[in-house]
Formats: C-alpha cells, sequence, structure tokens
C-alpha cells in the first residue's frame, strides 16, 4: 500500500505467559506541549468474563517503546443494585483539545458473577426490563497521576440514548464532541423498536462536565439483532459512520456529523462484499487516504471464531463508498486468537498504532476441537479448559509511514 512504510508487531502486555487476557482496548494520545511530551493512554479490560472485566489503564512518554505498569482505577468503581448485581462503567478515552483535558466517557452495564466456580470470577452480563445503563464521564488528574470519580451525564425528559465508549469520537470546531451511540426511544405512541438503532449525539465539554446537547437522524437495519457498535471519522470536509451488523459491516456519509444518509453494505471495489460480520470496524486517516481496518472472512483465519483473525487494513474510495481490494495489508497475522476488537491512534506524524487485545480460541470451552489439542498438548489434560478460559496478550502494530 503506497504511503506505508513498514507494520511492526510488539507485545505490550503478556497474557499468554501470565495467564491473563487483555481485551477491547481504547487509546488516546495527549499531544506534547510546552516541553511536555506527547503521552500516550490505554485502557483496556482484564478479562474476568465473557467480555467482562475490570477497566485498567496504562500509559508511555516515549511513543511506546516502554509503558507503565497497568493501574485498577478506584474511581472507576461498581455500583451495588440488587441480587449482587453491579452497574458497571465501561470507559473510552477522548483528548478534548479546546481544553486541553482528558476525559473517559463510559456507558454502564450491569454485571454479577456466576458464581459457578470457585478457583475463578466468571462474570456474566445481566439483562433487566427495569434496569437502564447511563452515559458517565470520568477526568484525568494529571497532578495526581489518575482518573477522578465518575459522574453521571444527564438526559432531558425520557430520553433514552447510549454510548458506543469504545468507537471513535470527533471533536468539532467549537468545542463540542460527537459521540456515535444509540437511540432507544421514545418512540411513536403504540410504535416498538425491536432492533438496535444507532445515532450520534453531540454533547458540550466544558473541562469539567460533560452536557448531552442534542442527537442526530437515526438508523437501524430490521433483520437480527439491528445495528451496534458504530465508529465515525472526518475526513475532506466530511463525516463517514461505519457499522457492525450480525451479518455484515455498514457505511453512511454525513455532511454535519449529525444527519447521515442511507446506511451501504461494505463492499470491495469489485463489488463483492466485504465479509466483515458480527465484528466491529474502526477508521484510520493519515495524510490524504482514509483507511478502513476490519476482520473478514477469508482463507487465512485458521478457524477463529466470526473470522476475527487476521485483521487487515485497507484505503478506502470515498466517493463510491468502497473498500480498494489491491491495497488490503494485514496488520496482525493469524496466531490462534481473535482479534477484533481493536483501537487505533496517530501518535506522530509518520506513526500510527493499531492495538488489540488477544482472545486464544482454545482457552474456553466452546472452543473448536481444531485448537484444544494443542493446549492439551501444552497443559496435558483436556481439564485446562475449564480453568482458565481467558488468555491473550495485548499487542501493538506500529505502522510507519513514509
Amino acid at each position: 500500500m503506497a504511503g506505508i512504510e513498514s507494520i511492526e508487531n510488539e507485545v505490550i502486555l503478556h497474557g499468554r505467559r501470565n495467564n491473563q487476557a487483555w481485551f477491547e482496548p481504547h487509546m488516546e494520545v495527549i499531544p506534547a506541549k510546552k516541553g511536555r511530551p506527547a503521552e500516550i493512554f490505554i485502557r483496556v479490560t482484564l478479562l474476568t468474563g465473557g467480555d467482562i472485566g475490570p477497566q485498567m489503564f496504562l500509559r508511555s512518554r516515549d511513543t511506546g517503546r516502554t509503558w507503565t505498569n497497568p493501574v485498577l482505577c478506584q474511581n472507576w468503581y461498581k455500583i451495588p443494585v440488587q441480587d449482587h448485581i453491579f452497574e458497571e462503567p465501561w470507559f473510552g478515552l477522548q483528548y478534548h483539545r479546546k481544553t486541553d483535558r482528558l476525559v473517559a466517557i463510559c456507558q454502564t452495564h450491569f454485571v454479577r458473577d456466576k458464581d459457578t466456580d470457585v478457583d475463578q470470577k466468571n462474570e456474566e452480563h445481566v439483562l433487566h426490563s427495569g434496569m437502564k445503563g447511563c452515559i458517565g464521564y470520568s477526568l484525568w488528574n494529571p497532578d495526581r497521576e489518575d482518573f477522578e470519580p465518575w459522574k453521571k451525564m444527564e438526559l432531558p425528559g425520557n430520553l433514552c440514548l447510549g454510548i458506543y465508549y469504545n468507537g471513535q469520537k470527533h471533536e468539532m470546531e467549537d468545542g463540542t464532541i460527537l459521540i456515535p451511540g444509540y437511540y432507544c426511544g421514545p418512540f411513536r405512541s403504540g410504535e416498538e423498536e425491536s432492533y438496535s438503532a444507532v445515532t450520534v449525539l453531540r454533547c458540550r465539554f466544558d473541562g469539567t462536565d460533560l452536557r448531552y446537547v442534542e442527537h442526530g437522524s437515526v438508523h437501524t437495519v430490521r433483520e437480527s439483532a439491528g445495528l451496534h457498535e458504530p465508529s465515525m471519522v472526518r475526513f475532506r470536509g466530511r463525516y463517514f459512520m461505519t457499522v457492525r451488523h450480525n451479518l455484515r459491516a455498514y457505511v453512511a456519509v454525513s455532511e454535519d456529523g449529525l444527519h447521515f444518509g442511507e446506511l451501504t453494505p461494505w463492499r470491495f471495489d469489485d463489488g463483492k462484499d466485504l465479509g466483515n460480520y458480527n465484528t466491529q470496524q474502526h477508521w484510520l486517516s493519515h495524510g490524504d487516504g482514509l483507511y478502513l481496518v476490519y476482520n473478514r472472512r477469508n482463507k487465512l483465519e485458521g478457524g477463529v471464531w466470526r473470522s476475527r483473525a487476521p485483521l487487515f487494513m485497507a484505503q478506502v474510495d470515498t466517493e463510491g463508498l468502497s473498500v480498494l481490494r489491491d491495497t488490503e495489508v494485514i496488520v496482525f497475522p493469524e496466531k490462534g486468537a481473535r482479534m477484533g476488537n481493536f483501537c487505533i491512534a496517530d501518535v506522530s506524524e509518520n506513526q500510527t498504532f493499531v492495538v488489540t487485545g488477544e482472545w486464544l480460541q482454545g482457552c474456553f470451552p466452546h472452543s473448536e476441537p481444531g485448537r484444544r489439542f494443542f493446549w492439551a498438548e501444552q497443559f496435558g489434560s483436556d481439564s485446562f479448559f475449564n480453568y482458565m478460559q481467558y488468555i491473550g496478550d495485548l499487542l501493538l502494530a506500529r505502522i510507519l509511514w513514509d
């Protein structure tokens, strides 16, 4: 691909050798300013259940050559609700240029421990009609080198909105933040929506408080479970949003970042389906090019669940809304782990980071038989699967541009 000098893979946190799994990272950069070096932040989950675990953060001030140990922020606490159920905030990071503040923006979910195994935690999601998650935020305090206690963001009336905390956001020229998320109601009298719908929230941040301003057009696909995990980017004066669906991925375009046009299934420039399904995608904008980073059905996946390996990257035709097949490269090769939850950030003029957490196929009871034999050979017993469910490294792909 023109413009890429090399892609180098590194390990940030070793989970394979430490019996840990680092999941769904989100990354942000505080730029260098007045003698202050640029600082890279990664928020990542240490898995203790299916897509669930404590939120940790780590930092680097030398462009990723060294990292701090992961820190468990005591101010990102869970709130007890009932019957051993907790409301837990899950954060994504956003550097706010206008106020020079780093803010962690969250969506809360409800979790509890299954209490089925005395040897390890095994948390699960809890869905209950009487429980509604909220949007919240937590500010980075550079003097204390920690995040402050998280607060809830108020919404007007009976409006029900959510955000995709790990989605890519955008700060507008006036300092307001566009945050991709979900519209959950209210709907017209007598109407009901059983499919997940996406929208974009515009919020105002003054350096202390995050406030809702408005939301944009609402979109859904009335098939399977609807739409999930939107990510957006501004490129050459327009806004692009990519969206996850169980059967395929979608893209839409907007002039103002709030009101998007028709959703179009992602395809290659030869007209064939991209092959991404039930897995997120994210944007990479660098120089004169807009790129998509994604997984897809492919002959190199090695049986990895939902084709979540390798992780690919290709340039986007922004007029035809297609992926240029001849530009596709591999960001992370397949090594037996799913890598469908990842994040992207430019860290310097000639470097872009892609960070992903692994989840090894052989480390949970329902893995494919073809993957189980490896772990049985390594640990001598198939009973290993019933104990150690979550293993995987936190990986960095360092993209160098020429």
